[in-house]
């Protein structure tokens, strides 16, 4: 075989693929035909390990991932149901029937949140960062430019045909250890795509931006269009090759009619509005209604419907609990709270962001960099969209998406005059409510360290979403 010449081995259910690239050229010099084979599984070569890539040059290093074994073992196949659990209700919603039943019906007794639950949790999370690093390092040798690569792990990660990875929305429940392993997994993960997209940048098909930032923001994307998929209704809407297909498009053109035309957004004044003084609070424990419902927000963001949240918000704000159980009666009553307040948010910042006649490029890429600020700073952080559901009456439930409903509305609105206006593309436009909230839930996960640099990230965060990867 010619000198540079690959076979790639792929494990198929019943058939295995040999790819062969025959390392000859076209008289024109194009690059080398491939050549594929379709034979029985059986009949694969002796030692010969699935996905397996003989090559020289870049992504050597990586030939020797092992693909996730969801075909061949039980255990895989349980945690990928769990996964999917994870992502439609979330922990708060099981029951131990259904949650004995992810573990195989075998184990009569459930000790709750501090063991089986929390280690079935740490090994979803952590399958589903392993899964996602096998697709990108699958798409790494399989595609040359950047932007395929991308496309490519949005494609295979996203295929409703295969099993649905969890988004780790619930990482701080999880010992201290296990947090940094998965967060070691997750940081690996952004390096190994900032890498790609480096490189890209540096041949010039790559916007030049700031890449881990980037890579952070495309995993997040990947990682919580499920949840949002499941989460944001009506789901129907929502056809996931269509999804794919818009998350594709944005990561790649981003959402500006011109990308050329350069636009300087303002940064908004964050700064929540005026509130009463201390409700009920002894002195010097005097709190406003905002920092409350602020530290309420960051935990159940953290930590989903795990905590009773009155008690915890209590602990972390180092005051007595009782004026908050005025306050909110009950953990129900506080995801009310902080879901008016989230509401209240973001028509505060889309208010701002169009105001005083501003451009509507200019202002829709206001909206998204304070929307991310404010999601990344700890002090004004918003609750996520789909947070704390499992813990409202059906009646409080249905009210709260039709506030949710008007605003989305609110916004395609804004944005059908900026479409008029050819100042933001018209595609996929209609999934601006899926796309936030999937991005949201990232923001808010703590994955990405805003601290003193919250808001250079969330520039970076707009930037991606108006302009996407492609070079200017």
């Amino acid at each position: 075989m010619c000198q540079g010449s690959s076979i790639v081995w792929y494990n198929l259910p019943h058939t295995c693929k040999i790819e062969v690239d025959t390392g000859l050229t076209c008289p024109s010099g194009e690059a080398a035909r491939t050549l594929h084979l379709f034979v029985r599984a059986s009949s694969a070569p002796t030692g010969f390990a699935p996905f397996e890539s003989h090559r020289s040059g870049r992504g050597a290093e990586r030939d020797q991932v092992q693909p996730p074994s969801a075909e061949s073992s039980p255990h895989d196949r349980r945690l990928d149901r769990a996964a999917r659990r994870f992502n439609a209700q979330g922990m708060g919603l099981w029951t131990h029937a259904e949650f004995a039943e992810q573990l195989g019906g075998g184990r009569p007794a459930i000790c709750g949140p501090t063991t089986e639950r929390k280690d079935l949790l740490f090994q979803v999370y952590q399958r589903s960062f392993e899964v996602v690093a096998w697709h990108l390092r699958g798409a790494t040798r399989r595609r040359e430019q950047p932007l395929k690569v991308v496309r490519s792990l949005v494609a295979t990660v996203l295929n409703p045909a295969r099993p649905e990875i969890a988004a780790p929305s619930e990482i701080e429940l999880l010992s201290t250890a296990r947090g940094a392993k998965l967060r070691s997994l997750h940081d690996a993960l952004v390096a190994e795509l900032a890498e790609v997209l480096a490189a890209g940048a540096q041949t010039g098909q790559v916007r030049v931006c700031d890449f881990p930032v980037a890579a952070g923001a495309i995993l997040g994307l990947v990682l919580w269009t499920p949840v949002a998929s499941h989460r944001m209704p009506p789901a129907k809407l929502f056809n996931r090759p269509r999804v794919i297909e818009a998350l594709q498009d944005l990561l790649t053109y981003g959402r500006a009619g011109d990308r050329s035309v350069e636009v300087e957004a303002p940064r908004l004044d964050l700064a929540p509005p005026r509130f009463p003084a201390g409700f009920g609070f002894p002195e010097p424990q005097s709190l406003s209604r905002e920092e409350v419902l602020v530290n309420a927000s960051y935990l159940l963001n953290r930590c989903g419907g795990w905590l009773a949240p009155p008690e915890e918000v209590s602990k972390r704000l180092s005051c007595d609990s009782r004026p908050l159980l005025d306050l909110a009666g009950d953990k129900a009553g506080l995801v009310r709270a902080c879901q008016a307040r989230t509401i209240d948010v973001f028509y505060r910042i889309l208010e701002e962001a169009f105001a005083n006649g501003r451009a509507t490029d200019a202002a829709a890429l206001a909206f998204a960099q304070a929307l991310a600020e404010a999601y990344l700073r700890e002090d004004v952080q918003p609750l996520r969209p789909f947070v704390g559901l499992e813990a409202l009456s059906p009646e409080d439930l249905a009210a709260l998406r039709i506030r949710w409903r008007v605003l989305w509305a609110n916004l395609r609105g804004r944005q059908v005059d900026a479409v008029a206006n050819h100042q933001l593309r018209e595609r996929y436009y209609d999934l601006t409510p899926l796309i936030w909230t999937a991005l949201c839930g990232w923001l808010a996960s703590g994955l990405l360290d805003g601290g003193d640099r919250a808001s250079d990230h969330s520039r970076e965060v707009a930037q991606l979403m108006r302009l996407g990867l492609a070079p200017v």
